[in-house]
């Protein structure tokens, strides 16, 4: 009997851990007019490689802007990531994407860290990016938890969406802004916006003529994606979350 109570109460243990770090959330899609309202200028750095080097860049940079500030940064500034391709389509080491700082949170000082650190300007233009919408709470304890949770239950969302409606997938942005107090702990509000065009495209993403410059998809990722899903499909006792959360885990 006392067995029993043990492995009930792990299994509770199990289920708030998915439930605070969302992994058991069914985000909500939602179309919008616009990605901002007015222009944005940020402060921005360019990759190419797996999406789980997102957080640890980011990383660099808080704690890069903590030595010349000497405060702590994580949650006291608004970030903004712009990715330019879909992970199920694009091999992990391909992946072309940004992160960025809003220019309004940035001091001097800061501004010319970021400078020495090979950050550039750029202006995020307000109106006219038609696309979804959908919202994360990031946790900042067990980040990288958070993080995986996000990807596995919100990029398949987002891009089944234009699948279902047609619709062309484009440039993706995530907007974290400032920390806040919620019922269970501190949490970074996150908006996440998958745009129908290739807007907001840096100086690295165009060619002499500036159109966005194509990347070669993965033939064999491409194909090993839809071994795993045709699988899943035919097996119904998989749960929901594993079966949306293939191509992310697959494809980076």
């Amino acid at each position: 009997m006392g067995l029993f109570w043990v492995l009930a109460a792990a299994l509770a243990v199990v289920f708030l851990f998915m439930c605070y770090f969302g992994f058991l959330h069914t985000p909500r899609v939602e179309k919008q007019e616009y990605a901002f309202m007015d222009t944005i200028p940020i402060w921005y750095r360019f990759h190419r490689g797996p999406l789980m080097q997102v957080g640890n860049k980011y990383c660099e940079v808080t704690q890069m802007l903590e030595k010349v500030s000497g405060r702590r940064q994580f949650g006291k500034k608004r970030f903004v990531s712009l990715f330019y391709d879909d992970s199920r389509k694009v091999a992990p080491q391909d992946l072309r994407w940004v992160i960025g700082i809003w220019e309004a949170d940035l001091n001097a000082v800061e501004k010319a860290a970021l400078v020495k650190a090979g950050f550039k300007r750029f202006e995020l233009e307000g109106g006219g990016a038609h696309g979804i919408r959908t919202n994360w709470r990031l946790r900042p304890l067990c980040w990288r938890l958070s993080i995986s949770a996000m990807i596995t239950s919100c990029y398949p969302v987002l891009y089944e969406y234009c699948e279902e409606h047609k619709l062309k997938a484009g440039t993706r942005i995530e907007i974290a802004g400032f920390a806040r107090r919620g019922f269970y702990g501190d949490y970074i509000p996150m908006g996440i916006d998958l745009l129908y065009d290739d807007k907001y495209l840096v100086d690295e993403m165009k060619d002499p003529s500036g159109h966005k410059i194509p990347v070669l998809k993965n033939k064999n990722c491409e194909r090993v994606l839809n071994f795993f899903e045709s699988q899943l499909a035919k097996n119904t006792r998989f749960p929901k979350l594993f079966r949306l959360s293939t191509r992310s885990a697959v494809g980076g």
